[in-house]
């Protein structure tokens, strides 16, 4: 239907997370899951050599937060040897990424994608139930001093929270050589809010008002559109069906559920498959035919979701 590659995993490898963002998470929590009831390494490990010989090419590493995971470098050193995969990045709140950058580096992590929402410090304790604003800066400067690039910051915009800091963000990331993907805050998960929404077109504007914007090419497949502010690039993502189009990625959930789409509500559990021992072949051919499904999806289909973005990985 749609003629794409799918090449893309993105697998959590935990529900947990060290900030309370108010669009992913609420604020006293969630229900986080047993140890036990998590993918091991191992399992994580095998299930990427399997997708691997289905034509994934990249893999990203979500959480909740993924240095949260304990020994999350070991995992790393283990994927970075998977044959046929040919990047593997992370995303990551910052929180803890000057602990982490220069070994994350080292060991053979491409990329890395870090979630900021505020430049102000006040603010970020009021989006992100935390007093870490200063660590989430100094993890920023730890990744561009380990030499990550490009590195990319992504904004979720909200209406009448942080849309008055559209222009500081833009002057942040242009001072840093970073890359700036600014996020429209997604009608989906039980945290939608009418009033945070804010259209991407209006943010767009914003920018065009005062930078100016001219048309850059792609960054892949991905449901960015991006544009040159200067020497450096912004990118807009909205939520649309459109998305669906471009889509070229699949998730595993910590708990090890295979879901074809960020809206879908449940998914094939991989981790019902590996416990109870399947070969690889079994477990390639029950992959195989949820991807025959992936190629016709529209995300409306789902209708409301109930899951939080924290146990999904985004």
């Amino acid at each position: 239907m749609f003629e794409r590659t799918i090449d893309y995993l993105r697998i959590s490898v935990t529900d947990r997370c060290n900030l309370r963002c108010i669009y992913c998470m609420p604020q006293a929590g969630v229900d986080t899951v047993l140890y036990r009831e998590i993918l091991t390494f191992e399992e994580i490990t095998r299930l990427v050599s399997i997708f691997a010989s289905l034509g994934i090419r990249r893999v990203k590493l979500t959480g909740g937060e993924p240095l949260v995971r304990k020994d999350i470098i070991s995992l790393i050193k283990s994927l970075v040897c998977v044959s046929g995969i040919k990047e593997l990045s992370l995303t990551t709140n910052g929180v803890l990424l000057s602990n982490y950058a220069a070994e994350l580096k080292k060991t053979g992590v491409n990329r890395i994608n870090i979630s900021l929402d505020t430049l102000r410090k006040d603010r970020f304790r009021d989006i992100s139930g935390n007093d870490n604003f200063y660590d989430v800066i100094d993890g920023v400067e730890s990744a561009r001093e380990s030499g990550f690039s490009p590195l990319k910051l992504n904004m979720v915009v909200m209406k009448g929270i942080n849309d008055d800091e559209i222009s500081d963000f833009v002057e942040f990331c242009l001072s840093r050589g970073l890359i700036l993907r600014f996020i429209e805050f997604m009608n989906l998960m039980p945290l939608w809010r009418e009033d945070y929404f804010m259209p991407i077109k209006e943010i767009k504007d914003i920018c065009e008002r005062k930078f100016g914007l001219e048309k850059a090419a792609d960054l892949g497949p991905g449901p960015a559109e991006y544009y040159k502010i200067g020497g450096a690039q912004v990118g807009f993502i909205r939520t649309s069906e459109d998305n669906c189009r471009c889509c070229n990625r699949l998730r595993i959930t910590s708990t090890g559920e295979l879901k074809l789409c960020l809206y879908e509500n449940g998914g094939l559990s991989l981790k019902d498959l590996l416990r109870r021992r399947d070969t690889d072949q079994k477990i390639r051919d029950a992959i195989a035919e949820r991807l025959s499904v992936k190629e016709s999806i529209d995300y409306r289909k789902w209708g409301s979701n109930t899951v939080h973005m924290s146990s999904v990985g985004g």
